[in-house]
């Protein structure tokens, strides 16, 4: 039986794979109007395309991550378990530096909402390492392994 928070964690993922797929097309749309705007020079429309594929592949790869990471987690697979921990650390590192600045520039909507990826990555890491949840996760890989053998 999954437990309600790594199901949460799991749709969380995916629900990120969706917004990133969403950037992905917006990126796309966005360089096929910049291509059109400089349609007049090679080198404008070139740029507006080359920088649209360029940000749909980066989102495209980011969803790919994203959705890799909650098939892991939704079907309690120890490598999920290790790389929504890796994510959320990451989400960490990010969101310092933007927390920093809004000291300096007072944006307290941006400075609010880095408070709380702060605490929903500080929450993903601190469940995620609880014995328990450790232990559904190896549980599930220990039976797959002696299933195998």
């Amino acid at each position: 039986m999954r437990p309600a928070g790594v199901t949460l964690i799991a749709l969380c993922h995916f629900i990120s794979a969706l917004f990133l797929l969403g950037m992905a097309t917006l990126f796309f749309v966005g360089g096929s109007i910049l291509a059109a705007m400089f349609g007049g020079s090679s080198f404008g429309s070139a740029f507006g395309f080359m920088a649209g594929a360029l940000g749909c592949i980066l989102f495209i790869g980011f969803a790919i991550i994203a959705a890799a990471v909650g098939y892991g987690t939704w079907n309690l697979r120890e490598w999920g378990r290790i790389l929504s921990i890796v994510l959320a650390v990451i989400s960490l590192l990010f969101s310092f530096p933007g927390l920093l600045m809004m000291g300096l520039h007072l944006h307290l909507f941006i400075g609010t909402y880095r408070l709380f990826r702060i605490a929903v990555a500080i929450l993903i890491i601190w469940y995620l390492m609880q014995p328990h949840i450790r232990a559904v996760f190896q549980q599930r890989t220990s039976a797959a392994s002696s299933a195998t053998s």
